[in-house]
């Protein structure tokens, strides 16, 4: 999604648009509006028949195969301290409207803290991943994080804590 929206805007603009995608739980409701959120990319196919949707997918990976080679990762631009600011900022107006629970702000911080980096620049897809993943591993050692995982088997519910 970052480097998607890096195509076409700032790194501050991306950054700023994934967080708010992301901690407002934003979903698209069909592949239309998925593409217009820039969460499906011009070249990604829609099969609107649910039935076709394996058959499609097959002959889509079979015409790839033919003479495939990767894409370049590059890098993937990060906006640094000042957007890491500003979705602070965001967090901290959510809570005081009643709409991020304290946990919240912790994994917004944590997620503000993915989206931006130490300092603007560029990183690979893997420094990013690795950026993710330390945060997840991080998170998920937190009690906050355990009872939400564990209300979320028991009930089937998100646990707001």
């Amino acid at each position: 999604m970052l480097k998607r929206w890096n195509a076409h805007v700032d790194s501050e603009s991306a950054a700023l648009k994934a967080f708010d995608l992301i901690t407002t739980a934003r979903v698209s409701g069909s592949a239309a509006e998925a593409q217009s959120m820039g969460l499906l990319g011009e070249d990604d196919r829609i099969t609107m028949n649910r039935d076709r949707l394996l058959a499609d997918a097959k002959v889509r990976a079979l015409a790839l195969a033919v003479d495939y080679q990767p894409q370049p990762t590059g890098g993937i631009p990060l906006a640094g301290a000042g957007a890491k600011r500003e979705m602070l900022k965001q967090l901290e107006a959510f809570a005081a409207a009643g709409k991020a629970t304290p946990h919240d702000l912790v994994v917004g911080a944590a997620l503000a803290d993915i989206l931006t980096g130490d300092e603007a620049g560029e990183c690979s897809e893997e420094d990013l991943y690795i950026r993710e993943l330390g945060a997840f591993n991080t998170l998920l050692r937190t009690a906050d994080t355990l009872s939400r995982i564990e209300h979320m088997l028991n009930t089937g519910k998100p646990l707001r804590n």
